[in-house]
């Protein structure tokens, strides 16, 4: 009879852990701005290959769900930048991922038609929710030229604007959690 108990009360477990990984999820919608910039930099930039750390598996932005764009919320930052002379928008994306609580979320591959950008982009969501950047730019790809790195792992606020710097270029990152449809 004990043993009985026993199994019952496993498959019980076995059954509610299963239910709770699912509703661990959370989908989030992301979005990214990548921007070329001119700042004064006493630093010397020779690297001349990428350096990119790439995770074992890496997904195309294009096959997760995209943002409408009246859900985009950087719309007004991107006119701003637009509007002055030493920044250059490189690239704006927006999709929809969903990440397991305790887990590293999908390595999403940020990448440009024009070789200028190429890296990933992924959050890491435990206690507290991290972004881990590892992106390249290179202004020109196909010239030999100089790649600029963006290699940081941050701990954020949802629903915020972050911006993550590089003498060169510059991410504006926003993460906002998708609410359930009432």
């Amino acid at each position: 009879m004990k043993i009985r108990n026993m199994i019952a009360s496993a498959l019980l477990l076995l059954g509610l852990l299963g239910m709770n990984s699912h509703a661990a999820e959370q989908l989030y919608e992301i979005e990214l701005v990548l921007f070329a910039q001119e700042m004064p930099s006493t630093e010397v930039f020779d690297q001349t290959e990428s350096l990119i750390k790439w995770p074992r598996e890496v997904f195309e932005q294009a096959s997760f769900p995209q943002l409408d764009s009246e859900r985009i919320t950087l719309h007004e930052s991107v006119a701003k930048l637009a509007d002055e002379l030493e920044y250059q928008i490189v690239m704006h994306v927006a999709w929809i991922q969903a990440v397991v609580a305790n887990r590293l979320g999908d390595a999403v591959q940020i990448s440009n038609s024009e070789g200028t950008v190429n890296g990933f982009f992924r959050l890491q969501r435990g206690n507290l929710i991290h972004m881990v950047v590892d992106i390249e730019y290179a202004p020109e790809p196909y010239a030999g030229g100089v790649f600029y790195r963006l290699n940081e792992k941050r701990r954020f606020k949802l629903n915020e604007t972050h911006y993550l710097d590089h003498p060169k270029f510059g991410i504006l990152a926003r993460v906002s959690p998708v609410k359930p449809e009432q």
